[in-house]
């Protein structure tokens, strides 16, 4: 987070024991996201062992930004579900209450979408699943990114963050847009939002097609799907900018676009906090 961030401070104090008590204070984003939001939690003056922030039944690990050994301060990503009611929810740390943050309702909308009889399913290939959670599911202790993420491409935008769904006359209730649809010219060079690793690399997916995953550190993930040529590698490390592929139509899509989404914490959120904010 920058100077420029507004913060707010929550202060409390945990009681480990009778005779031990721990004064604990926190920074926060926002105490007021909304649905597909994500919030930066900052924890300082914490003593070992250091356990994870809780919220909504989920576990965040607190990774060390200050290493001084006067005045440890410990950082987390806590994202905010699409399909989370508007309400108060406890954060936690050990048990115990230390705030509440207060989601509100980013007012998704419904779109009307017709597809051909041969892509109007979410049939994938054997093991597609598989990878893209454990794609998803990657987290490291390094942060490779300190700035603003930039948009993939420079494109008009088709389908916002967030939408339900409407699949040929179909209301899909399980369902939400997980990520921003743009709708690039075919073979338009896509963009490394941030700095990261490249996690996953592969053709031929039959829901997502051609699939990028980039690894940007503590639970941050940037997925790219549809894509015509990939060129990067697994393994790969990439810069801010760098070209990573360009737009096609491969797997389940209809006309060529790019689909990109941002998981934290294996939770989608929406690109364009991301696009506004340094976290």
């Amino acid at each position: 987070m920058t100077k420029f961030l507004f913060k707010l401070i929550i202060a409390c104090l945990i009681m480990f024991s009778a005779n031990s008590v721990l004064a604990v204070t926190i920074k926060s984003s926002s105490l007021n996201p909304c649905q597909g939001e994500t919030v930066e939690i900052t924890v300082a003056e914490l003593a070992e062992p250091i356990r994870p922030i809780e919220f909504l039944q989920q576990k965040y690990k607190l990774f060390l930004i200050n290493d001084s050994t006067l005045n440890k301060s410990y950082h987390c990503l806590v994202p905010i579900p699409v399909t989370q009611k508007p309400g108060s929810y406890a954060l936690k740390y050990n048990n115990e209450n230390i705030g509440n943050l207060n989601v509100k309702s980013a007012n998704f909308t419904i779109q009307k979408l017709t597809l051909p009889k041969t892509k109007d399913n979410f049939i994938m290939s054997p093991g597609e699943a598989e990878a893209i959670d454990q794609a998803k599911a990657t987290l490291t202790d390094r942060r490779f990114f300190d700035t603003k993420f930039v948009q993939p491409v420079n494109a008009r935008v088709s389908t916002q963050f967030g939408l339900r769904r409407i699949v040929n006359g179909k209301l899909l209730d399980d369902y939400f847009h997980s990520g921003i649809d743009y709708a690039a010219n075919f073979n338009t060079s896509i963009k490394a939002c941030a700095p990261g690793i490249v996690v996953l690399a592969r053709h031929n997916f039959k829901l997502h097609g051609n699939t990028v995953c980039i690894n940007h550190g503590q639970g941050v993930v940037s997925i790219y799907i549809h894509m015509n040529k990939i060129m990067v590698k697994e393994g790969q490390e990439v810069k801010i900018g760098q070209i990573i592929g360009t737009v096609g139509q491969s797997g389940r899509a209809n006309g060529p676009h790019l689909h990109f989404s941002i998981y934290v914490n294996q939770i989608a959120t929406n690109p364009k906090y991301w696009y506004e904010k340094v976290y």
